[in-house]
């Protein structure tokens, strides 16, 4: 499963409609002016004029939108990991704000799992970080195997991921973490013929609202909390934050 934004945003087709809307005015003025007898000579457009318009008009629609397309690939880097191609650090925070601020309206769960790489360190200083580089790839798809479609799988620094998991309360996220951990463990990352499989693990914290978590930033502090726990238990574990 490929996790994709989608091809146009909300912002992108307003702009195409305002363009679309010109266009169909021009090309109406454009054909009464064909059509209704005397019409152009009453106007004072000869069609020399007219010609010039038209290309004008196509012209501007052209450079109209392949700047909408730019604007548009560019916010679709601004909002990706450039490696992974997860999202990134910064829009995953602004997702958590929204989705904490419709748990807390509608009174729903939300569950938030943090993900750390156990060994990428040990990879890295064995094989290189181009290796590492590859490790995170292959881990990222491996989330996007794992999670639904309406989660927020990001990554958030290095070796952490961050992964939101709206209306998921507290067993169903600790279900979704064990499903990663056990992907993780039966499938080796290759990195090529000759090094063989590399075996890798990852540690996860867990944290969900309303159980836990006042705000959006203390729910991040204790599923990093639960991520220390399962880290200090030996690693390659899931660590459910439990405030009792």
């Amino acid at each position: 499963m490929h996790f994709k934004l989608p091809v146009a945003s909300q912002g992108l087709r307003r702009r195409l409609r305002a363009i679309i809307a010109i266009a169909a005015a021009f090309l109406l003025f454009s054909s009464i002016i064909e059509f209704v007898p005397d019409y152009a000579r009453r106007t004072g457009l000869p069609s020399v004029t007219r010609s010039i318009l038209t290309v004008g008009l196509v012209i501007i629609l052209l450079i109209s939108l392949s700047g909408l397309m730019a604007l548009e690939k560019m916010s679709g880097l601004i909002i990706r990991d450039s490696l992974t191609g997860l999202f990134s650090q910064n829009y995953v925070r602004h997702r958590l704000e929204e989705e904490f601020y419709r748990a807390q309206r509608y009174n729903h769960p939300l569950s938030l799992l943090l993900v750390d790489i156990d060994n990428l360190k040990e990879v890295n200083s064995q094989f290189g970080r181009t290796a590492g580089d590859h490790l995170l790839k292959y881990f990222a798809q491996v989330i996007l195997e794992t999670v639904r479609p309406s989660d927020i799988p990001a990554r958030y620094g290095g070796e952490e991921f961050l992964i939101l998991l709206p209306e998921t309360d507290r067993s169903e996220a600790g279900v979704v973490a064990e499903r990663l951990r056990n992907k993780v463990t039966s499938r080796p990352f290759r990195i090529d013929v000759r090094t063989g499989d590399i075996d890798f693990t990852i540690s996860v914290g867990v944290c969900t609202y309303p159980y836990s978590g006042e705000n959006a930033e203390q729910l991040i502090a204790l599923a990093d909390l639960a991520l220390d726990e399962a880290k200090r238990n030996g690693k390659n574990k899931v660590a459910v934050y439990n405030p009792h």
